[in-house]
C-alpha cells in the first residue's frame, strides 16, 4: 500500500486514489527536477531506499543555509539521486511516477493545493531569488567589472614597463665617441677617439712623479 507524505503548506484538493496505483510518485518542479513536498511510496521501494542510503553522505555545509538545505535534504538533493537512479534503467515496478505541474495544483482537478510557507527561507534565499530574476543585469555588470579590472592592470603593466626601461637604459644614450680639444701632450691627444663609457685612464703626475690609475664614466678633460 502506498503511503503519501505532504508538507504542512500543502493540502489535498481531491482524493488521492488514482495515485495509489503507482508504487512511488513525486511531483515535478523547476528548475531542480523533482520536489519533496509531496511524495508517495510503497514500503521498501528501491528509489527511496537509495535516498535513505546516501542521505548521510550529502550532509555537508555549503556556507549559505539555503544551498545547504537544498543539497542535503531538499529538492536539489532528491533530484540528483533521482537522475542517478533513472540512469540505471529500473524496471517498470521500480519506476517513479512524476506528477506534472497541472496535476499538482492550480486546477479544480489537481490533486493538491499549495500555500506559501517557506519558513526555512532566510535572507540568503531572497538574495538567490533576486539574483535569478536579474541575471541579465548581473551578467552585464560582471563583464563590465572584469573589463575595468583588466584595463587597470594593462595600464599598470604599461607604466611599469616604461619605468623599467628608463631605469635600465639611463646610461645608454651617451655618444660612443666625443671630440676633444687638441692637447699639448701627444700621448693624451691619442685618446680622443676612445669610447667614453667606463674608460680606463692612466696618467702621471708631472710634479710628484706618482702613477695613478682610475676608471671614469666620461672623457677626462684637462
Amino acid at each position: 500500500m502506498v503511503a503519501p507524505y505532504i508538507d504542512l503548506d500543502d493540502g489535498c484538493n481531491r482524493r488521492l486514489d488514482p495515485l495509489l496505483a503507482y508504487p512511488a510518485w513525486v511531483r515535478r518542479t523547476a528548475p531542480t527536477g523533482i520536489s519533496n513536498d509531496a511524495m508517495g511510496s510503497v514500503p521498501q521501494h528501491p528509489f527511496f531506499l537509495r535516498v535513505i542510503e546516501v542521505l548521510q553522505s550529502y550532509d555537508r555545509s555549503w556556507l549559505l543555509p539555503y544551498i545547504t538545505v537544498m543539497y542535503s535534504t531538499g529538492p536539489l538533493f532528491l533530484s540528483v539521486i533521482w537522475k542517478q537512479y533513472m540512469s540505471e534503467m529500473p524496471n517498470e515496478s521500480s519506476r517513479v511516477r512524476i506528477l506534472m505541474p497541472d496535476e499538482y495544483n492550480k486546477f479544480s482537478w489537481s490533486f493538491f493545493t499549495h500555500h506559501v510557507g517557506n519558513s526555512w527561507h532566510g535572507k540568503d534565499a531572497r538574495l538567490i531569488f533576486w539574483m535569478g530574476q536579474h541575471w541579465i543585469f548581473l551578467t552585464f555588470l560582471g563583464f563590465l567589472l572584469a573589463g575595468t579590472v583588466g584595463y587597470c592592470l594593462w595600464c599598470s603593466y604599461g607604466r611599469l614597463m616604461v619605468w623599467g626601461s628608463k631605469y635600465r637604459y639611463r646610461y645608454a644614450k651617451l655618444p660612443s665617441f666625443i671630440s676633444m680639444p687638441r692637447l699639448s701632450s701627444p700621448s693624451r691627444g691619442s685618446r680622443r677617439a676612445m669610447p667614453t663609457l667606463l674608460r680606463r685612464v692612466s696618467f702621471k703626475d708631472e710634479e710628484a712623479g706618482a702613477v695613478e690609475t682610475s676608471y671614469e664614466l666620461y672623457s677626462r678633460r684637462d
